[in-house]
């Protein structure tokens, strides 16, 4: 599947085709160009040292392991090739060296801008994002971030198909196995050097729904990941989401919002629903920016 490429400028999102955007919209996700300054080093020897023990490699590399002893931050998905920290703010602060921390602002950053710019595009009023994204467009509401791992030992499927979450996801990868669905099956997603890849979420779709063009919340998987050399697949990822305590809201053509549902009922059902584990809290325990 060819996404749309976009660029982040001062005033927004920049896409090369005129009607980059709203394709952008309709498929679920596009390919954003990573700005310069972004340095994803950090990111990339986390995803490659986290699960291992503190005792487990050089001196060096001792800040980005030993994080499997984490409980609400490691996560092994017994059905699935995936093992992976999903990490909140405080977290990150606490538990992260300043590399990847510095790297994980710049990746949030870039979230809330292609946030704002949607809403922009679509004509939500601008008084009403505060309470219709539990301020997200402020750095507010759950700035997660993910480092995934697939473990090719495992004859299993890469990660479960699901949609994400959230608003707007910014995410990392070098590897192929990413697939999207479209017309009853799955597409391909190739990694393109030199660009993330956006994904829009589900509390997005909900929020857009009524409108004359909605966000679309891409289904996506990770298929199997065969052993490739000595080098493990891996992405990393920062997603913007609403609070997991708040509500999820819809907003209207004539410039008006309600609330939708609860993020807790939506993300225990989320949960049930795509990884069938023990982790029923995954995404809403703990929570906060």
């Amino acid at each position: 599947m060819a996404l749309e490429r976009a660029q982040a400028t001062a005033e927004g999102i920049a896409f090369e085709r005129a009607y980059g955007l709203p394709r952008a919209l309709r498929d679920g996700c596009f390919l954003l160009e990573i700005p310069p300054g972004i340095d994803l080093t950090p990111g990339i020897e986390l995803c490659r040292q986290f699960y291992r023990p503190l005792q487990d490699g050089p001196e060096e590399t001792r800040p980005y392991r030993g994080f499997r002893d984490l409980e609400g931050i490691y996560f092994d998905r017994e059905h699935f090739q995936t093992e992976h920290l999903l990490i909140d703010g405080p977290a990150r602060r606490q538990h992260f060296p300043p590399d990847v921390m510095a790297m994980t602002e710049r990746m949030h950053g870039l979230a809330v801008h292609v946030l704002r710019t949607v809403l922009t595009h679509l004509g939500v009023p601008g008084h009403l994002w505060p309470t219709i994204t539990g301020n997200a467009v402020e750095g507010g509401g759950i700035q997660w971030f993910a480092a995934n791992h697939y473990r090719p030992e495992r004859a299993q499927l890469g990660c479960a198909p699901h949609r994400d979450t959230g608003f707007v996801t910014v995410l990392y990868i070098e590897q192929e196995g990413l697939e999207v669905r479209v017309d009853g099956g799955w597409a391909p997603i190739e990694p393109v050097p030199g660009y993330f890849v956006v994904n829009f979420g589900a509390a997005f779709e909900l929020l857009t729904r009524p409108l004359a063009t909605p966000v679309q919340a891409i289904l996506h998987r990770v298929q199997h990941c065969a052993p490739s050399g000595d080098a493990d697949r891996f992405s990393f990822a920062a997603f913007v989401n609403p609070p997991a305590d708040g509500l999820l809201y819809q907003v209207h053509a004539d410039g008006t919002a309600a609330a939708a549902r609860s993020s807790e009922e939506f993300l225990r059902e989320f949960n049930e629903k795509t990884w069938s584990d023990q982790y029923e809290d995954f995404g809403i325990s703990g929570a906060t920016a």
